[in-house]
């Protein structure tokens, strides 16, 4: 399939139609993702400011807890996500700012990933008030910078459409 098709695809899709035909589709879809956004950025937010240092006050373990939280809402947004998509592949796919939200969303993963891998176990046990080492540090730090990046990306998609 080339580029074009695979396109046509998405934009041909029962999603994509909902999405771009039913009235009620859209702002329930954009309601649900920016929720979700605001869920997962919160969340985000306890953990990596416990981990700079910033809000030792909060114990390590209830604010990994979070990460739960954190999944559900990804997923959320993922999903509607995929609709806004589906409705106007063609103006997405050919956006500056929606392909830098792409590749911003594999960095925020890969990062999440080596937060998981790397630091999670270690710092679920960091007794309370304990800096986290510089290395957790550096991961939330990116996390942070890594998200905000994908919010505002996000919202330059429609001005640049």
């Amino acid at each position: 399939m080339t580029e074009t098709e695979i396109l046509s695809w998405f934009e041909s899709s029962w999603l994509g139609e909902a999405v771009r035909d039913i009235f009620w589709v859209f702002p329930t879809f954009e309601t649900l993702h920016f929720m979700g956004l605001c869920v997962m950025f919160g969340a985000l937010l306890v953990i990596d400011l416990r981990v700079l240092g910033v809000a030792r006050f909060i114990p390590m373990r209830p604010a990994l807890a979070f990460t739960p939280v954190i999944l559900l809402a990804f997923a959320v947004v993922v999903l509607t996500g995929i609709g806004f998509f589906c409705s106007d592949p063609t103006g997405y796919y050919t956006n500056l700012a929606f392909r830098i939200k792409m590749v911003l969303i594999v960095l925020g993963g890969l990062n999440a990933i080596w937060f998981w891998l790397a630091k999670q176990g270690k710092l679920s046990s960091l007794p309370d008030g304990e800096q986290a080492d510089p290395t957790a540090k550096l991961i939330a730090g990116l996390s942070l910078i890594i998200w905000a990046g994908v919010i505002v990306m996000g919202r330059l998609i429609p001005f640049l459409l």
